[in-house]
């Protein structure tokens, strides 16, 4: 289903579906974080390895920190520096904290994307866990027309607007120890003080 505003959307109609909508990088795919059958469709759409765990969006940092451990203060500085933007950071998970995304590890990642709608989005449906929209180990697919040719109507909704972004991937660091380990670099360049 083709979706024009942020309206058309809610926690609750996400439930069992995914959703495909812009960012400030390239187009994601998402569910609610809670949901296995949601979760589940991402992985068989793009045919991902169940072992490859999704990073999970949200809208503010008050979202991300029920799930994480304490971050030192150098990490809370990036966070604050690149916030909202094109980072990832992979975070030690609480051990009170059980997902169906990731319950096998005991990292997260999470990314506050710069980008309006998918602001919105994240503010009406909570944190999702995300990828990119393609098959896995293909390039991302950056327009909805381009989405809607290859996943059809399998994807139950579709934010139909293309927007300016990078159309790179988020630079991914791992901030589980207290040396930063760049694990992906992008647009934004992390280095170790």
């Amino acid at each position: 289903m083709f979706i024009e505003s942020i309206d058309q959307i809610s926690k609750e109609k996400l439930t069992g579906k995914v959703i495909a909508f812009p960012t400030d990088t390239v187009f994601g795919i998402g569910a609610k974080i809670d949901d296995s059958a949601g979760i589940s469709k991402i992985y068989q759409l793009k045919k991902r390895d169940l072992h490859k765990p999704l990073v999970i969006l949200a809208s503010k940092v008050e979202d991300i920190l029920p799930y994480i451990e304490r971050p030192t203060d150098k990490v809370i500085d990036i966070m604050k520096k690149y916030w909202p933007g094109a980072l990832t950071i992979i975070f030690q998970k609480k051990k009170s904290i059980h997902l169906i995304l990731n319950n096998d590890i005991d990292t997260i990642a999470f990314r506050i994307p710069n980008s309006s709608i998918a602001l919105s989005i994240l503010e009406k449906t909570g944190p999702l866990a995300t990828t990119s929209v393609n098959i896995s180990g293909d390039k991302p697919i950056n327009t909805y027309q381009e989405i809607a040719d290859c996943f059809g109507d399998t994807i139950d909704y579709l934010f139909c607007k293309n927007v300016s972004s990078s159309k790179v991937s988020s630079t991914i660091i791992d901030a589980t120890s207290n040396e930063i380990k760049i694990i992906r670099n992008g647009e934004i360049k992390i280095y170790n003080k």
